[in-house]
């Protein structure tokens, strides 16, 4: 089994009640974020549409790197674009006005390039909103390799500049359930602060 075919199957073993959280609380909050930049909403590694590319299927478009993720969406009537690593999304320059990444970075060895690809598909004025796992969240998946905390997070890239950090499921960030509750995850919005064309 490749990688793809694990992380697929991995996907679609998140439990019933973990379905319905991400869809139902966590989406909601990200999707109510984007849309403070505007109603062109990208979400990027939207794997199998669990998140605010199910939620908001007519306002957002996702991007996604596995193959059988995109198929599955598709087959379920959701607008995805599959994408080739270290390569250009297939996006115009300024298309939308917002990327989301939801459970996303911590899965990336270096960033970099995810990061200028949403300040190239996204407007002078877009946003940028990244949810991380916290530790115990962190732990529980073994394809994860790059822990974010805060500091991390506030000097991520320099076309994006922090504005605010909050957590899920509680809003108040807080160490000790970062180690205990393994839905924790850290949310940081980002305003572009110039794009490198």
């Amino acid at each position: 089994m490749d990688n793809y075919e694990q992380y697929y199957a991995h996907l679609n073993a998140i439990s019933c009640l973990g379905r319905i959280y991400k869809r139902y609380f966590a989406s909601q909050i990200l999707y109510y974020q984007a849309k403070k930049f505007g109603d062109n909403i990208a979400e990027i590694g939207s794997g199998i549409g669990s998140g605010i590319l199910g939620a908001y299927p007519k306002h957002v478009i996702g991007f996604e790197i596995n193959p059988l993720a995109v198929n599955f969406c598709k087959k379920k009537k959701l607008t995805v674009h599959l994408i080739d690593e270290n390569k250009h999304y297939p996006a115009q320059e300024g298309e939308y006005d917002v990327c989301v990444l939801d459970n996303v970075l911590e899965h990336l060895a270096e960033p970099s390039f995810v990061l200028q690809e949403c300040a190239r598909i996204t407007h002078k004025n877009a946003g940028l909103i990244i949810a991380v796992p916290g530790d115990k969240g962190f732990l529980f998946d073994a394809d994860h390799k790059k822990h974010y905390r805060e500091q991390e997070l506030k000097n991520l890239s320099p076309e994006w500049q922090l504005l605010k950090t909050f957590s899920l499921p509680f809003i108040v960030k807080s160490e000790l359930l970062s180690t205990l509750i393994s839905q924790y995850c850290l949310v940081a919005v980002y305003k572009k602060i110039h794009a490198k064309h």
